[in-house]
C-alpha cells in the first residue's frame, strides 16, 4: 500500500485540486462552512466552483453533480411555467416545449447525467428522430428545446460545455422554407363573394386588418371602435386581462367594409352589455379551403 503522502491532492488553482483518481475536487468556504464537490475535468471544476459560490452566498444547498437530464428538464419547465404565469412567455410556447421534452428528449436522455451529455448524444438523438419519421421541423423544435435546457444547466454549473453548439452544420435539421401565399385584390373579392355571412366576417377581418388567429379568437365587442374604425387587440389572447402591460396590446385600422359588417345590429345581435361580451362563434379551421374551393383560388401554399 502506498504511503500517505502519495495520496495527497495536488493544488491546481484557487479552490480546485487534482485527486489521485484523476478527478477534481472543488472547495468553497463561506460563513465558516466548507462546500465540496467532485467533478471530472478542469473546465467543469471552474464552472462548479462558480455555482458553489453562488449557492453558498444565497444560502441554498448545492445541487449534486450527478443530477440527471430528466431532473434538470423538470426544473427548466417549472421555471418556464413561472414566466408564463407572469405573462412573460406565451402558453403555446410552453406547450411546444413540454411536448418535445415528454415525447422526444426525456425518452432518449432521461437517465443521462447532465455533466456527461456530449455532442455524440445530441447527434444520436437527431438520428433517432429521423429514423422515427419525424419531420425536419419537429427535429429542429426538439433541438431548440434541448438547447434551452443545456444553457439553463450550464448557467448553474451542471455542465461545462454546450454539446448543441458543437454539432456540425450538416448534422442540424433544416426545415424547408414555406413560401407565403398572398392573395391579389381580385382573388380577395372572389373569395369574399363566395363566403357565407358567418365565414365572411372572419375572413374579411383577417384580410383587411392583418390580425393573427390568436388575436382574432380573443376579440370582444368592446375591442372594436366603430366610430374611428380601429380594432384594439391583445397579442396573447389566452391569458388577456385588463391589467395586461401596454406592450401586450396593439391598434389595427379596420376598413369601413369590415366594421359595417361586424356591428352587432348588422349581425342581429344586441349591443354589448359587459366588457366580456363575446363575438359570434368562429368557424373551424377548414372553413377557408371549403369556401375557397368554388372560387378556384389555390390555398395549399398558405391562407390569406
Amino acid at each position: 500500500m502506498g504511503s500517505r503522502s502519495s495520496w495527497r491532492r495536488v493544488w491546481v488553482e484557487r479552490g480546485i485540486y487534482l485527486l489521485p483518481n484523476g478527478k477534481y475536487a472543488v472547495l468553497c468556504r463561506r460563513a465558516g462552512r466548507q462546500w465540496y464537490r467532485t467533478v471530472g475535468c478542469v473546465a467543469l471544476a471552474r464552472a462548479a466552483r462558480k455555482s458553489l459560490i453562488a449557492d453558498a452566498e444565497a444560502g441554498v444547498s448545492p445541487t449534486s453533480p450527478r443530477v440527471r437530464f430528466a431532473t434538470v428538464a423538470d426544473w427548466w419547465l417549472a421555471r418556464f411555467e413561472a414566466k408564463v404565469a407572469a405573462g412573460e412567455r406565451h402558453p403555446r410556447t410552453l406547450e411546444s416545449h413540454r411536448y418535445h421534452v415528454e415525447h422526444h428528449l426525456v425518452p432518449a436522455l432521461a437517465s443521462k447525467r447532465m455533466s456527461a451529455l456530449r455532442v455524440d448524444d445530441v447527434a444520436a438523438l437527431l438520428d433517432e428522430l429521423r429514423e422515427k419519421g419525424c419531420s425536419a421541423k419537429t427535429a429542429a423544435g426538439a433541438l431548440a428545446t434541448l438547447h434551452s435546457i443545456v444553457r439553463f444547466a450550464r448557467r448553474h454549473g451542471w455542465i461545462a460545455f454546450d454539446p448543441v453548439d458543437q454539432l456540425e452544420a450538416d448534422e442540424r435539421p433544416r426545415p424547408a422554407q414555406r413560401r407565403q401565399r398572398v392573395l391579389g385584390r381580385g382573388e380577395i373579392e372572389r373569395l369574399l363573394a363566395a363566403c357565407p355571412s358567418r365565414d365572411g366576417l372572419m375572413i374579411a377581418t383577417a384580410l383587411y386588418t392583418g390580425l393573427r388567429i390568436s388575436e382574432m379568437l380573443g376579440l370582444i365587442w368592446n375591442d372594436i371602435d366603430f366610430a374611428s374604425g380601429v380594432v384594439h387587440c391583445a397579442r396573447s389572447s389566452p391569458a388577456r386581462t385588463a391589467a395586461s402591460p401596454p406592450g401586450a396590446w396593439r391598434r389595427r385600422p379596420a376598413p369601413r367594409r369590415v366594421t359595417s359588417r361586424s356591428s352587432p345590429s348588422s349581425l342581429g345581435c344586441s349591443p354589448p352589455t359587459s366588457s366580456r361580451h363575446r363575438s359570434p362563434p368562429e368557424p373551424t379551421g377548414s372553413s377557408l379551403p371549403r369556401v375557397a374551393r368554388p372560387t378556384g383560388i389555390e390555398t395549399s401554399l398558405g391562407a390569406a
